[in-house]
């Protein structure tokens, strides 16, 4: 194990969850993971590993339902995306958890409609998850270093 990542586990507390274990927790509240204005906080969500899986499963369901209808399928895939939230106190974690989302939401997103794929779409992907994914101490409910709350 490198020093860095011994520091990350001392200083913080870095440890991530397994995909297994991902899968067992989210599978005890099934019904919500399917439903697509279920919200969702992660309140340490490292670089994303629940809130990747939340959306697979929500997508999923965006995808049967209205894969025929790309305004459709945009709207509720906004919807899915703007239902979940996340805190995480590690400043890398927190660019990498968006980063997975919207890479993620990208390629579902241009596997459906390939070269009817718009950009305007995925930037507004991306002011969600800018606002929704946000670097902040969930014990505290305070952005790190700061006596400020954390807003969404």
């Amino acid at each position: 194990m490198s020093n860095e990542k011994k520091e990350r586990i001392e200083k913080f507390g870095e440890v991530f969850t397994p995909q297994k274990e991902v899968n067992a927790m989210l599978d005890l509240v099934y019904n919500e993971t399917q439903r697509i204005d279920s919200r969702f906080l992660e309140p340490a969500c490292g670089d994303g590993n629940f809130l990747i899986t939340i959306i697979e499963r929500k997508l999923d369901i965006v995808k049967k339902n209205y894969r025929k209808s790309q305004i459709e399928y945009e709207r509720y895939a906004f919807q899915a995306i703007g239902s979940i939230y996340g805190v995480e106190i590690i400043e890398d974690n927190v660019k990498k958890c968006r980063e997975r989302l919207s890479n993620f939401l990208s390629q579902q997103y241009k596997k459906i409609f390939k070269e009817a794929s718009k950009k305007e779409f995925i930037c507004a992907i991306n002011f969600v998850l800018s606002c929704n994914i946000l670097l902040g101490d969930a014990l505290t409910l305070t952005e790190p270093d700061s006596d400020k709350p954390i807003i969404f």
